[in-house]
């Protein structure tokens, strides 16, 4: 038997399914620190069963221990679109025992964390859309670049895996009006807006917010390299 499957999230047929295939144990453990920490132990591989938040929330905590780049984690996605988005853009197959095999794998490539100034991570896609109404008031720079000065719809946020160390952003003005850029952090003074982080939402509206890629900052994927 190999490694037991850490699952963050209902145990469905899917799930038992990939332990079946890999003669393995699923043990649950839910999101909150508590239950977290007791699996997180530096140079321990974890075998993690996740969506996108469930992935981000065992991150954050490597990250906030101090333990992300001592981790391998073989990550297997859920069969949700935004896991299938994030596999893809990690060379990761979405079928998800094809994505076990590969989780359970000795080789280990680092990837680079998007970090925002609240102390969280970014692994697919953040948002800042308006509080009330569907356009809200903003000034926001892409590293030195000013993507938009005025009343928008929303600015998307995510890493640039294909970059060392980036992150690209959608600014959607209008209809029709859009802009596309990539560079190192993106900063938003606005105002009253709505954050959204890999597709969970924050209770506080907020006024100001910074997405950077932290070139100090990288986690461990249990997974071969990405073709060249």
């Amino acid at each position: 038997m190999t490694e037991q499957l850490v699952r963050i999230g209902p145990v469905d047929d899917w799930v038992r399914t990939v332990a079946h295939h890999l003669r393995t144990d699923v043990v649950p453990v839910g999101p909150d620190r508590a239950d977290l920490d007791r699996w997180l132990t530096a140079g321990r591989p974890l075998l993690v069963s996740a969506d996108v938040p469930g992935l981000n929330a065992i991150l954050t905590r490597l990250v906030r221990r101090e333990l992300a780049a001592h981790t391998p984690i073989g990550w297997v996605p859920d069969p949700d679109r935004s896991s299938r988005e994030l596999a893809a853009a990690l060379h990761l197959p979405a079928r998800p025992t094809l994505a076990a095999n590969i989780a359970t794998s000795d080789a280990v490539r680092p990837v680079r964390l998007v970090r925002d100034d609240h102390g969280g991570l970014l692994l697919l896609r953040g948002t800042l859309t308006a509080a009330s109404g569907r356009r809200f008031g903003v000034q926001s720079y892409h590293d030195d670049a000013l993507i938009a000065d005025g009343p928008i719809r929303r600015i998307e946020v995510g890493p640039d895996y294909t970059a060392g160390c980036a992150v690209h952003a959608r600014v959607k003005a209008g209809l029709r009006r859009r802009a596309h850029s990539t560079g190192r952090s993106v900063q938003s003074a606005c105002a009253e807006a709505v954050v959204t982080i890999d597709g969970v939402r924050r209770e506080r509206p907020v006024t100001k917010w910074t997405w950077y890629a932290d070139p100090r900052q990288h986690w461990l994927l249990r997974a071969p390299a990405p073709p060249a």
